[in-house]
């Protein structure tokens, strides 16, 4: 089973009212005529029974050919035929007083059989070819044999014809549709004359919808999911210009193989799919050929739309580009009609297929990976992991949501995907902690132990540590560890936070290394020396390993002379490591940011990866005051910057220093559990900073919760806002 779902050019300029008033039509029809097809078959049925039988208690009476057809079919007719012969040569021996009589009898059920059959909707509104009415080449447009019947047009002309519609024009488009209906029911019963059966159904007019389609957008790809077996299922795309033909080969292959069975028609009418397919291109064809769209149709259309989605024009654009060979241009009106609506999946889509022509993947890559969580959100799984298959191919370091990795992860594990669940469950590992939900490290350990029993059992030993889950749940949790244990080799347990606060042994005051970092003289401190830990020489200073990150001992007091190392003050001025300049403060720079990775809040404290320093602890009691604003440079995606200030910004001071977070470097979801949306749960997060820090909103609260952040188009613009 192969049915269309969709496909790219699924934008139009004005609602399709003359699409949405012929499907109202269709199944208005449907409910109203339902009731009464139901009675009549009823009524149908009962007048047959009653006529059968008095024919076969009365064999010696003549029946016309025409209701035997009816009653019996053709090949049922002969049996019936056969058996009463019998019955009336013992009859004809008898003499029948009554038989004129009985035979008027016969004659009225056999009346009030036909009046019934003519009376019901199907062949009251349907077109009979025998009978030949033109009412009846309208009225069939809008009657359906069922509901499966009536969903199948629904659905074809739902994806083909409002987009006729839009580049047509309403009245041409009304005309097209009837005309296509009229003109393959017409055909139709050219080739079967004596049909004395209804035709019905809008299939003739959508197949020259289908026509049309196919010369006005031969090039559009169309999505169509497919199903063999149950188990086997999935989407692909394929252009119009090879489906569609596919698809009128079929009609004409079925069409011969049912007439070389049956001669006189009947079942589906293929012959009407043929004609109104051929009608649409012959008048699509012509349309196109005489430029009729161009000078008549499109100024007129464009004159009375008045709204136009932004996204769609600018699609049309970027698409006229391309055909003209104009791929930057493209390029760019696609990628400022993303920044405007992110969630334009047709722009999305566009944009990111042209960045991987012109190899900004890369810059493409954020607003697809926005576009692949929509569509997990929405449960589009098989579309959603295509398109993350494709984004991690050209963007390998390109990553999604935590919450939509996982819910990847399960669809897959539960179709039996394992190499691409291992995958993502070995991504998961890794941004995993005890910030995490408890019901989500479940489920993972769950999924993991079917494809990935080493990474199920690092996800355990994480919830044995939780303190969300309750003692019962890990007891069953410590029952799978077991099962899990001996099947695999000991390894090492998994890292988390616990041992990013182990870093830092004095969680009330920043590090060394970070007092340094950001232009501070240490406190004079004994030196500490870990017991097993070997004391290295760092710049004539000596320092302390701990867990294999350095402390500067507090100690040493500030040489004569500059040495070449992060943060030491020489002269009053600050040194700059030569390797990485952009990382520290500049010489005679009023602020000093340190660019740093979120890592987890607890207990009042922020964990932060920082440059060239690595995991360190800052009390959130030490943040002055909280800035967030939008840094939208020229030709480059926006993001958010959120500065924590160590000093007041408003002070006279020109060393202000400030742990600088920026949107684009850490996953807010993160410290936001239940919260799928990163606007919302970066806003989240920045209220928590507020509300545990009791720091300041600079400038002001409706900035920092994000509904309405000021916009800078750069980064020394923003500075500056602040220095005044």
């Amino acid at each position: 089973m192969i049915i269309p779902i969709g496909h790219e050019s699924d934008k139009v300029r004005r609602l399709p009212w003359v699409s949405f008033f012929l499907m109202a039509s269709c199944l208005v029809i449907f409910v109203l005529t339902s009731v009464d097809i139901s009675k009549k078959s009823e009524e149908l049925e009962s007048t047959a029974k009653e006529l059968v039988n008095y024919y076969i208690q009365h064999p010696y009476l003549n029946l016309d050919p025409e209701t035997k057809k009816l009653l019996f079919g053709e090949k049922e007719n002969e049996d019936v035929e056969e058996m009463l012969a019998t019955y009336r040569r013992r009859e004809s021996r008898k003499i029948h007083l009554f038989q004129d009589e009985e035979q008027q009898k016969l004659d009225q059920l056999s009346q009030k059989l036909k009046n019934t059959r003519d009376n019901a909707p199907y062949r009251k509104y349907g077109y009979v070819p025998a009978q030949k009415s033109f009412i009846g080449l309208v009225t069939y447009m809008f009657i359906h044999g069922g509901l499966l019947h009536l969903l199948g047009n629904l659905l074809l002309l739902y994806l083909t014809g409002p987009f006729i519609e839009d580049v047509w024009g309403r009245p041409i488009y009304a005309v097209f549709y009837i005309t296509a209906g009229i003109f393959s029911g017409f055909m139709f019963s050219l080739y079967y004359p004596h049909f004395n059966g209804p035709l019905i159904g809008a299939s003739g007019a959508i197949a020259g919808l289908m026509g049309a389609f196919l010369i006005r957008y031969w090039k559009t790809k169309i999505k169509f999911f497919y199903m063999f077996f149950i188990f086997i299922r999935g989407t692909f795309k394929a252009p119009a210009w090879v489906m569609l033909p596919i698809w009128l080969a079929l009609e004409i292959f079925s069409v011969s193989a049912i007439d070389s069975i049956n001669a006189e028609g009947g079942g589906v009418a293929h012959w009407a799919h043929i004609w109104g397919f051929i009608f649409g291109v012959v008048v699509a064809a012509g349309m196109k050929r005489f430029k009729i769209e161009e000078k008549y149709v499109h100024p007129k259309i464009e004159a009375q739309v008045h709204f136009v989605d932004e996204g769609y024009k600018a699609f049309e654009e970027a698409t006229q580009k391309i055909n003209e060979g104009k791929a930057d241009e493209a390029y760019a009106l696609l990628l400022v009609a993303a920044r405007k609506n992110p969630m334009d999946k047709d722009v999305v889509e566009g944009l990111w297929n042209q960045g991987k022509e012109l190899g900004k993947e890369k810059e493409a890559a954020e607003f697809y990976i926005r576009m692949i969580e929509s569509e997990i959100r929405h449960d589009l799984m098989d579309v959603a992991f295509a398109h993350f298959a494709d984004l991690k191919e050209k963007v390998p370091q390109a990553s999604i949501s935590m919450t939509c990795k996982f819910t990847l992860m399960t669809y897959l594990t539960k179709h039996q995907d394992y190499k691409e669940a291992k995958e993502l469950a070995s991504e998961l590992i890794e941004e995993v902690d005890l910030n995490s939900s408890p019901g989500l490290l479940q489920n993972f350990a769950s999924a993991a132990s079917e494809h990935s029993p080493e990474i199920a059992k690092k996800v355990i030993e994480l919830c044995l540590e939780h303190p969300g889950i309750t003692d019962e749940q890990k007891d069953v949790l410590k029952t799978k560890l077991k099962e899990l244990q001996s099947r695999l080799p000991e390894s090492p347990p998994v890292s988390d936070m616990g041992e990013a606060h182990a870093v830092v042994s004095n969680t009330e005051q920043l590090t060394a290394e970070l007092e340094s970092q950001l232009g501070l003289k240490p406190e004079v401190q004994p030196a500490v020396e870990s017991e097993g830990q070997a004391g290295v020489e760092f710049e004539g200073q000596q320092a302390v390993e701990l867990e294999g990150q350095s402390e500067l001992s507090p100690e040493v007091q500030p040489v004569d002379e500059p040495v070449v190392q992060q943060g030491v003050e020489a002269e009053g001025q600050p040194i700059v490591r030569a390797d990485k300049p952009e990382s520290s403060p500049a010489q005679n720079q009023p602020i000093m940011a340190v660019k740093a990775t979120p890592l987890s809040v607890n207990d009042g404290k922020i964990a932060l990866n920082m440059d060239e320093i690595g995991q360190q602890l800052l009390p959130l009691n030490k943040v002055k005051s909280i800035a967030v604003a939008e840094i939208a440079p020229d030709q480059e995606l926006p993001y958010l910057l959120i500065d924590l200030f160590l000093d007041d910004p408003k002070t006279n001071d020109h060393k202000i220093r400030t742990i600088r977070l920026l949107s684009t470097s850490f996953d807010p979801t993160k410290f936001s559990p239940g919260i799928q949306d990163q606007q919302d749960a970066l806003k989240v997060f920045v209220s928590v900073l507020l509300k545990l820090s009791g720091a300041t909103a600079y400038p002001d609260e409706d900035s920092i919760l994000l509904d309405a952040p000021q916009s800078f188009s750069s980064i020394d613009n923003y500075e500056k806002s602040i220095l005044s």
